[in-house]
């Protein structure tokens, strides 16, 4: 049906001389047809000469207005060029360029009603064509969150049932099945065993996180047992042990709705397991960070508290009065209380030049930032008043416990090229750009090879509510940021994604901002000027302002 469409709207242009023909359109016009006549033609699409021909025509189209209207088109288009000389060619190259600029398309032109399209031939290139199934996964989850009202997204759904009867284990009632992927290969454990540091809890009455911290890198694998009353999730540890003064408590009790009790020993010769008791659930996750190597458990309960009960009634009357917004000004939350996190801390000082430590920068904009929201009305919470170290882990679930409404992160960039400058304000989701890569794995303390490899915590983050919170959260601080310096001429380098350790888990809109860059003389001089901080301070106040704004505007409607 879209491309009987397609062949309508071109004949109409070239058929009517109310729209003469551009050089931008006509070399559009030009790849269009000749794009469809190749996949017809058996014969001459089996030369890679031809469909390169085809794309030079797209890519002109794209070059001579790559704002126009046709520039959305000209790059969904060589994508798909590219992804049927890959079927042809099967050389992976092709299939790689083929996602590239489906995704360039996705990054610059997001509301083209063909970006689901996009996302979704992306999707199957990585499944079928580069046998990545956990990739390809993410990006079905990307259609049904961001664009569940689009023609892709009944697609979407079934590859995702597809997927899960595939690849992902299956944990039946009072029986524990772990699929092949989960079990270690022998040539991935050492003779050595890695020694368990250290097992740690949070929790409140419907959301609970237990770290287990290790001195190196393991496999491990997970499973859940289900009862009537409770359930009970199972880590096992390869190739551990516990030292003396871990082996000696072997169970915490924490008594509380969502986590009784944490029990944990060895299951075999240098397996431990850690068993954690807990009441119904509403769902969990289990993910690994680096640096050193934890295996995170991160449990939500189903009972829902007042403050939800309350905001789920006036989603039902803002639905019953026809009006739509996102989930949270749906919902007619209010932004009353905010954690505040300055980034680093103690024997992580963060990004040093010139004598100056981020560490001391984050932690002296947090106390300026939160006198200022104090005298707004807001309630401040912080992750760190004083020069201490805090794991990434922690920082999120002091907010997740302690009921905020936000999460604002704050940070100083670095770079090894002196000219760069410019402050940047990040959302939790997909990299879209090496930079956003390299600020991802500088803050995650990670490698930037790293940041692909981080499945679990992508896929968790694609199911995560508070993504287009955050979104526009990170636009509006951005402005107020921009428009309180306005006098030191500040450089935007824009709302940028990435995924982050310190926002991963957040159960509430979170942003990380990057105030400007260490490592430029210029801004590093600012940095040192209480003045500067306090107009940064200002406008961050005013985009939160700005964004409850919104919020209370949409809650009484």
């Amino acid at each position: 049906m879209k491309r009987f469409f397609c062949f309508l709207f071109v004949f109409s242009l070239l058929c009517n001389p109310a729209y003469p023909l551009t050089r931008c359109n006509s070399y559009f016009l030009k790849g269009y047809i000749s794009f469809h006549k190749l996949l017809k033609n058996k014969k001459r699409a089996r030369y890679r000469s031809n469909w390169i021909r085809v794309k030079n025509l797209f890519y002109r189209a794209y070059k001579c207005s790559p704002k126009g209207r046709y520039a959305p088109k000209s790059l969904y288009y060589i994508g798909r060029t590219y992804q049927e000389l890959g079927k042809r060619s099967h050389v992976r190259s092709d299939f790689l360029k083929a996602i590239k600029y489906f995704d360039r398309m996705i990054r610059y032109f997001p509301s083209h009603p063909w970006c689901d399209d996009a996302k979704l031939y992306s999707a199957k290139i990585k499944l079928y064509n580069l046998k990545r199934p956990e990739d390809a996964y993410i990006d079905l989850l990307y259609i049904l969150n961001v664009y569940p009202k689009g023609d892709k997204a009944v697609e979407a759904r079934r590859l995702l049932k597809k997927l899960d009867k595939k690849y992902l284990s299956k944990i039946k009632i009072n029986r524990a099945v772990v699929s092949h992927k989960q079990r270690p290969h022998k040539r991935n454990i050492s003779r050595f065993p890695v020694e368990i540091l250290d097992v740690r809890q949070w929790s409140n009455r419907d959301y609970g996180r237990v770290v287990v911290e290790l001195s190196k890198k393991v496999v491990f694998r997970k499973i859940r047992l289900r009862g009537p009353h409770n359930n009970k999730l199972v880590v096992d540890l390869y190739n551990t042990y516990l030292p003396k003064k871990i082996l000696n408590k072997r169970r915490i009790v924490v008594n509380s709705s969502i986590i009784h009790v944490i029990r944990y020993g060895f299951y075999k010769k240098n397996i431990v397991r850690v068993v954690i008791e807990t009441g119904l659930l509403k769902g969990y996750k289990v993910f690994s960070l680096d640096n050193p190597f934890r295996v995170v458990v991160d449990i939500y309960g189903k009972k829902e508290n007042k403050k939800l009960r309350i905001a789920r009634e006036n989603l039902n009357r803002a639905k019953a009065r026809g009006t739509t917004a996102s989930l949270i000004e749906q919902l007619g939350l209010d932004i009353r209380t905010i954690m505040i996190d300055p980034g680093h801390g103690g024997k992580d000082p963060g990004a040093i030049c010139g004598g100056l430590k981020e560490k001391d920068i984050n932690l002296r904009l947090a106390k300026i930032l939160g006198k200022m929201l104090k005298r707004r009305g807001f309630r401040v919470l912080y992750t760190r008043t004083k020069d201490v170290f805090i794991p990434l882990e922690e920082r999120t679930i002091m907010a997740n416990t302690r009921g905020a409404d936000l999460f604002i992160s704050l940070h100083v960039n670095a770079h090894r090229n002196r000219r760069v400058h410019g402050v940047e304000v990040y959302f939790l989701n997909l990299a879209s750009s090496k930079d956003a890569v390299r600020v991802a794995a500088r803050e995650n303390a990670v490698s930037s090879k790293k940041i692909s490899d981080l499945q679990v915590i992508l896929t968790d983050l694609m199911l995560n509510s508070k993504i287009k919170e955050s979104s526009v959260l990170a636009s509006k601080v951005l402005r107020g940021i921009l428009k309180d310096t306005r006098r030191y001429h500040p450089v935007s380098n824009g709302v940028r994604e990435a995924p982050f350790y310190v926002l991963m888990g957040a159960r509430m809109p979170a942003i990380l901002i990057e105030i400007g860059y260490i490592t430029n003389p210029r801004e590093r001089k600012r940095l040192r000027s209480y003045s500067y901080l306090k107009h940064i301070a200002e406008g961050i106040v005013d985009g939160i302002v700005a964004y409850r704004r919104d919020i209370k505007r949409f809650a009484g409607l």
